[in-house]
């Protein structure tokens, strides 16, 4: 296990565990969902995209790991990595957002809300329960309430996000040719910090010749790209 698997999964062990009835609805968009700008698997930190490139490139075929790399839709309606009876494919490696997805309820809101009030700025706090309201669902069970009040600190004073930051800032998607192509044909220095599946896919595993032909492009109708 590399050293970035090992920091990552350090982190995710904060997050409480859950139990979900295994519908697969969360993975994929509604038509509302989509036309509002929702995506599956985003935001995707560039150290989560790392380790769950490894973890295709490991422990699928070739054949399935390609078709996997080569994925650049920005939004797809439907997770790639979805399974056929509606599990996740990655599930070791799942990234933070779908880790989190349903670990609070409206009565753990409530009482995390209630319990930082006073010790932390109030908009961080309205900020906390405007999000994880929207990622409350009845059909995920928290089985790890001990970390239920350590993990709701987490999330107000963002905590999680600046880790993920870190580690990040330490990937490199790639060198050479194809790290002077993006640089020049979306005018950044740096990788985006967070982006989707297909947009981290595009700059570190498409041809070259397509990335000479369509960054560019691709680049500028980008919805999700997160970089400076």
């Amino acid at each position: 296990m590399s050293d970035l698997s090992c920091q990552l999964n350090a982190l995710y062990a904060q997050v409480p565990a859950t139990r979900c009835a295994g519908s697969g609805d969360c993975c994929v968009l509604t038509d509302e969902e989509f036309d509002n700008y929702y995506a599956t698997m985003f935001p995707l930190y560039r150290a989560e995209y790392a380790n769950i490139a490894a973890y295709v490139e490991a422990e699928f075929s070739s054949e399935r790991s390609g078709e996997l790399l080569a994925i650049t839709e920005e939004r797809p309606r439907r997770c790639p990595f979805l399974g056929p009876d509606h599990g996740c494919t990655i599930y070791p490696v799942r990234p933070m957002i779908c880790r989190t997805y349903g670990a609070m309820n409206p009565v753990s809101l409530a009482r995390e809300a209630l319990r930082n009030e006073g010790q932390r700025p109030a908009v961080q706090i309205r900020e906390f329960v405007r999000r994880e309201g929207g990622m409350a669902c009845p059909r995920v069970a928290v089985t790890e309430p001990q970390k239920v009040a350590a993990h709701a600190r987490m999330l107000i004073d963002g905590g999680y996000d600046r880790e993920l930051e870190r580690l990040s800032e330490g990937v490199e998607l790639a060198a050479g040719e194809r790290q002077k192509l993006y640089r020049k044909l979306t005018g950044k220095k740096r990788w985006p910090l967070r982006w989707s599946w297909g947009g981290f896919n595009a700059v570190r595993s498409a041809p070259l010749d397509w990335l000479r032909e369509h960054l560019a492009s691709y680049w500028k109708k980008s919805e999700l790209a997160d970089a400076s």
